[in-house]
């Protein structure tokens, strides 16, 4: 267990320029503001609250992939307010006796507790807290009696005296899920909130929104590892004149390179290098792909300004050898949008909901790494029709399609992701996924040897 007192005894009101908790984090804002009041509000407004009969949220919880920046955030404001941090972990709270984890669990709200009568707002902040509090169904004993202490902990602070109306519990995970259910309810964790380098010298030419339009899925840690890797390679070819040290696009290019981003790693992820180009013919269909794939990425605030809902999804179907796959990759390539490819070898698994799983998590990668395309080879063995035999295979597909359906839907919600669907047997594809908001469009794709030779002689 970790604690940290600021260097203020109270807020500083009568500082020229007063330090703020954006000039260590950016972005985040509205983590930023929510844990600000948290712990600022029950200070400034403490006869407005008497008067309402108004009790204080005293729970925060922040999720997020790691490298997010939820650490850094929480001390961060901490440090802005002149709070009194005390940081736990798990490995500081488990403990090899019985009954020492719960000890150290009451002398933090203690600690904290004797700062709050002082008048002085304090943060307990839990890192981890779905390795020290996981579900029920996948617990130790111990765990289930740290659960039950935290939970008794945080419920005698809601129902406490006004004069410990400033202590705060903030915790944070990267699996929001697998945090038991009972700390999420209102008078714990009452809030939850989902979650970049500066002062570089930049050539006047570096295009910064171009630089970010390609940082798809990228969280704070990638970022500050981006810039790492740009300022090394501007360095390396200064050859002695640092006077003249400035990033250059190509610095970005080669930054862009080497670093990726990290919540996409562990599975099969790229930005395809296939163009246009390189497809021959199709005209009319590449514009077809043009209009649902690129233009709702690259012209996303003129869609919403209109009210136009773009496409979820599209199925291209066609003889083996067509080019579907190609040309998937082509449009993610124009669009500069993540590509996840998943065929139904992959998905089939020997393991009872393996598959499933799988595909969720495909369907949760994308929407971290947006915007981009989820690619379904052989989609008629991923979605085939439901009914027939009832063999464990039809079973299996059965779980797959139902599964594909559900993420399907929350897509609505869901900006820059689209589904992109091959097939060689379109009429094998059960009829739920053919309708609107889940494949709104449904292409053809046949090459004619003839007309392609005529109109490309002898390059085709």
């Amino acid at each position: 267990m970790e604690t940290q007192s600021s260097s203020n005894n109270n807020i500083n009101q009568n500082k020229e320029k007063e330090w703020r908790a954006e000039e260590a984090i950016a972005g985040n804002k509205a983590a930023l503001e929510a844990l600000r009041e948290l712990i600022t509000f029950p200070l400034l407004y403490p006869f407005e609250a008497k008067k309402l009969g108004l009790k204080w949220p005293r729970g925060l919880l922040l999720y997020g992939p790691p490298g997010t920046g939820k650490t850094s955030l929480v001390r961060a404001v901490v440090q802005e307010c002149g709070a009194y941090l005390i940081v736990i972990s798990p490995h500081s709270v488990h403990k090899a006796y019985a009954g020492e984890s719960e000890k150290s669990l009451r002398e933090a709200f203690a600690e904290a507790a004797s700062h709050a009568r002082l008048g002085k707002p304090s943060v307990i902040f839990i890192d981890e807290i779905d390795a020290l509090c996981p579900r029920r169904d996948s617990r130790r004993e111990q765990d289930v009696r740290v659960a039950s202490q935290l939970s008794t902990l945080m419920d005698a602070n809601k129902h406490s005296s006004t004069s410990l109306a400033h202590i705060v519990v903030v915790a944070s995970t990267n699996r929001v899920d697998a945090i038991e259910p009972a700390l999420r309810r209102s008078g714990r964790f009452d809030t939850e909130i989902e979650l970049y380098t500066k002062k570089l010298p930049l050539e006047p030419t570096v295009d910064l929104q171009a630089i970010a339009a390609s940082c798809n899925g990228y969280v704070g840690a990638d970022l500050e590892a981006l810039c790492r890797e740009a300022t090394l390679s501007a360095l390396k070819s200064l050859e002695g004149n640092e006077d003249m040290f400035c990033l250059t696009t190509e610095d970005w290019k080669h930054a862009r390179s080497v670093v990726g981003p990290s919540i996409t790693r562990g599975v099969t992820v790229e930005i395809p290098k296939v163009s246009w180009a390189d497809i021959g013919g199709l005209k009319d269909l590449k514009k077809k792909l043009q209009q649902a794939v690129e233009w709702p990425i690259k012209h996303s605030a003129a869609f919403s300004r209109m009210g136009i809902s773009p496409m979820r999804g599209v199925l291209l179907h066609g003889p083996p050898g067509c080019s579907k796959t190609t040309l998937a990759k082509a449009a993610a390539n124009a669009a500069q949008a993540s590509f996840f490819s998943l065929s139904g070898a992959e998905l089939y698994s020997m393991y009872v909901g393996e598959g499933e799983a799988l595909l969720r998590n495909t369907f949760q990668r994308a929407r971290l790494a947006a915007p981009s395309i989820i690619f379904f080879d052989e989609a008629d063995v991923v979605a085939a029709k439901r009914g027939g035999n009832s063999s464990n295979s039809t079973t299996v597909g059965e779980r797959l399609l139902s599964t594909l359906l559900t993420e399907m839907d929350g897509l609505e919600q869901a900006k820059g992701i689209l589904v992109l669907a091959a097939t060689n047997r379109p009429h094998a594809i059960d009829a739920a996924l053919m309708r609107p908001g889940r494949f709104d469009l449904v292409t053809s794709i046949f090459y004619c040897a003839i007309c392609s030779t005529t109109r490309f002689g002898g390059s085709v």
